[in-house]
């Protein structure tokens, strides 16, 4: 029977190389620190050790906050271990889902999505889904940001990835921005440019904007796509959806900026948005983007 759990995979990277520098005794014992601090930290944040694989251990938390609280002390506490000092760091991924559990071990999608995860992971990041995201309570959600959505083996249609950030001094946009405005419901939007107005409303329940002449709102910006992007009354809610090469770049108001690249974001209060260029990094004028109540 299947039970909703969260898979955690976290793997350390870089001791191939400390064997061949340091010898085996010296990465031998650097890496049964490692293991043994991520090991410790599982049992901490209430999860279980299913098992080590060479360097990686895979843990099973009751729920999504367990595990993201976990992987955050994982990488807090593994930069004061000896196998960080030689070199060697820590890549984690997550998933929460239905699980199967027999003897002791795991299995199913959701393991199988975890560990997808941490081979898309770099060095020192935490990767996550959005499933996950949608099962945290709102003060982890904070230290998240959406990266981009991309296809996985084994799976149908593409996966959100999201990054859990454990050090909040990185200076990038958290999906606390983007949570809130997904709780927000927004049945109209008005779009600004160059002087001139357009609705987005169930009259108007779509409106393009690039270079092309078929496009509600036309542009001139050499950075812009053709067909660069859509503002759409979707489900109660006013999302920007980009269809460009160069991305579109949403300023929110918190003055943090995002890059969308083939994807969409649900859009809160108001936001300016720039064609293919960061707005802090061109001289365009940018689009105004407001949400009518």
């Amino acid at each position: 029977m299947d039970t909703l759990r969260a898979i955690l995979f976290a793997d350390i990277a870089g001791s191939t190389g400390l064997y061949e520098e340091s010898g085996d005794t010296v990465a031998m014992a650097a890496v049964v620190d490692c293991v043994e601090s991520l090991k410790n930290t599982t049992a901490s944040y209430g999860g279980r050790v299913v098992k080590t694989i060479g360097d990686e251990v895979m843990a099973v938390f009751a729920s999504a906050g367990q595990a993201i609280q976990a992987a955050n002390a994982m990488q807090s506490r593994f930069a004061d271990l000896a196998g960080a000092k030689a070199g060697i760091k820590l890549r984690i991924g997550l998933h929460y889902g239905p699980v199967i559990e027999a003897e002791g071990d795991c299995f199913g999608d959701t393991v199988n999505l975890a560990a997808r995860l941490t081979g898309l992971a770099s060095p020192e990041q935490i990767l996550t889904s959005s499933e996950t995201f949608d099962a945290l309570p709102g003060y982890l959600r904070a230290t998240c940001r959406k990266l981009y959505s991309t296809s996985v083996k084994g799976r149908k249609g593409k996966v959100t990835i999201i990054e859990a950030l454990w050090q909040q001094d990185q200076g990038q946009t958290l999906l606390s921005d983007n949570s809130a405005a997904a709780d927000a419901a927004g049945r109209a939007a008005e779009i600004t440019y160059r002087g001139q107005t357009w609705m987005v409303d169930e009259a108007h329940p779509e409106i393009g904007i690039g270079r092309d002449k078929n496009n509600a709102v036309v542009v001139d910006v050499a950075t812009a796509s053709r067909h660069h992007a859509s503002v759409i009354l979707r489900k109660q809610k006013i999302v920007i959806e980009d269809h460009s090469s160069n991305g579109t770049f949403v300023r929110l108001q918190n003055s943090q900026e995002l890059l969308l690249r083939r994807e969409d974001l649900v859009i809160a209060g108001r936001v300016l948005v720039g064609l293919g260029a960061s707005l802090a990094a061109s001289e365009q004028e940018p689009l105004t983007i407001s949400i009518a109540r």
